[in-house]
């Protein structure tokens, strides 16, 4: 959608998205005395990163002991991180019979932070300056000249020297109308590239306690029968509720998620307090239409992706983009740390 505004705003760096990772490319702009903006479209920060009150995650879970960028923002914002449970055996769910296996297959040791990856942003959020994130700010334009880049919004229009589009590829060409055209292989790219878990609905259903392990289970499962495909557990020993959560790629609702889990669980699993369903395929500012239909993972961290375009105006910075980690947060925070190392040294 195309907005056209007298330009009221200026700035060295546009940054489209308040995911985790245009947060830190602010943050590591504000550090080199970058004058910079980041321009929201919903009306919170954390992107893919969304946790709840009660710090449950509707979007992602977890990073790893060999995820440096992580590490080191969990530490900046003096988060308490805790081991994803792990321990007990699995379920595996076919067509006609469940069956307990011996261990947890799928259990690869992870952690979570208390209070949910949102707070991951936050903190990063917290540590700017004021004015710098906007959010309820759908960029609608962009119109790129010899001398810089206008960046039009329902409300204004900014003017700058580059612009980063920190969201999904496929997302940011689908949302934002640019003046003149990108070049045709970047478009191609662009556009092909998945959104890491935009074709998923994960499913949250909340209990009094993690009954299951009462039992020697894990809370994981694996199902070809469905809807959810992958099960895990999702308490956290910081609160006095249990919970698990499955991603599934095909339609579900309350009914059918609880009936899955009571087949795979028992008849504890039935009576859930609560349970929470976050289709990513319906969420337009992160997921494209035809979000099903990208399935090429090996444009994740793509060279074309990875390179500024457009004599230095115009960058991509995604966990897509990334070669570190693609799809994870960490793939997001370097790919964070890629672009603002660019985007330093041009305006040197």
């Amino acid at each position: 959608m195309r907005y056209c505004f007298e330009v009221t705003q200026t700035t060295d760096v546009v940054i489209v998205g308040a995911g985790v990772s245009g947060l830190r490319v602010a943050e590591l702009l504000c550090e080199s005395q970058v004058d910079c903006v980041v321009l929201e479209a919903r009306d919170r920060v954390g992107g893919r990163l969304f946790s709840t009150d009660q710090g449950i995650d509707l979007g992602a879970s977890w990073f790893w002991d060999n995820e440096p960028d992580v590490i080191a923002v969990n530490r900046q914002n003096a988060a308490e991180a805790f081991d994803q449970y792990i321990d007990g055996n699995m379920m595996f769910q076919v067509p006609g019979r469940i069956e307990r296996l011996d261990g947890n297959p799928i259990g690869v040791p992870s952690k979570r932070i208390v209070g949910g990856m949102q707070t991951l942003a936050q903190g990063i959020f917290r540590r700017l300056p004021a004015g710098v994130v906007h959010v309820s700010t759908p960029v609608g334009a962009i119109d790129f000249d010899e001398h810089g880049v206008t960046v039009s919004t329902e409300g204004e229009a900014w003017r700058a020297n580059r612009v980063v589009f920190a969201l999904p590829p496929a997302t940011a060409l689908n949302l934002i109308e640019i003046t003149p055209e990108l070049p045709d292989h970047l478009v191609s790219v662009a556009r092909k590239t998945p959104v890491w878990m935009g074709a998923v609905t994960k499913v949250v259903a909340v209990y009094q306690e993690p009954f299951w392990r009462n039992d020697s289970l894990a809370g994981s499962a694996m199902s070809h029968v469905g809807p959810m495909r992958e099960i895990h557990d999702l308490s956290d020993p910081n609160t006095n509720f249990g919970a698990l959560f499955g991603f599934s790629r095909e339609p579900v609702n309350e009914v059918t998620a609880i009936a899955q889990l009571t087949a795979i669980f028992g008849p504890q699993a039935a009576s859930p307090l609560e349970v929470m369903i976050k289709d990513w395929s319906k969420e337009k500012y992160t997921s494209p239409p035809g979000v099903f239909q990208l399935n090429d993972y090996h444009l994740f961290g793509s060279e074309t992706l990875r390179s500024p375009h457009l004599d230095c105006r115009l960058y991509f910075t995604s966990t897509e983009t990334a070669l570190d980690a693609p799809g994870h947060i960490q793939g997001a925070l370097s790919a964070a740390a890629r672009s603002a190392s660019a985007l330093v040294g041009a305006r040197l």
